[in-house]
């Protein structure tokens, strides 16, 4: 996933972070190794991320989450100038 959203300049990048998890699934606690990206975007291509994570995605319900974000003016200049807008 993180290459499909970094070929469509959705993401500025970021680690793959792994380890084991519990969910609920269909009524039932499932214990399983977890990826998950962390990455930046910005808000106004929110929309085509959720689209293009859910095309690639293998998950029948990815896991998409969103943080508010207080950056650093270095580090949104380079995020405006970077992403497709």
């Amino acid at each position: 996933m993180l290459d499909a959203l970094l070929e469509k300049k959705l993401i500025l990048g970021g680690p793959i972070l792994k380890g084991p998890a519990k969910f609920w699934w269909k009524g039932e606690i499932v214990a399983m190794e977890y990826a998950y990206i962390v990455t930046y975007t910005l808000e106004a291509l929110k929309e085509r991320l959720i689209a293009a994570a859910e095309e690639v995605s293998e998950e029948e319900v990815p896991m998409i989450s969103f943080l508010l974000m207080e950056g650093n003016k270095r580090l949104l200049q380079f995020l405006g100038e970077t992403l497709e807008k």
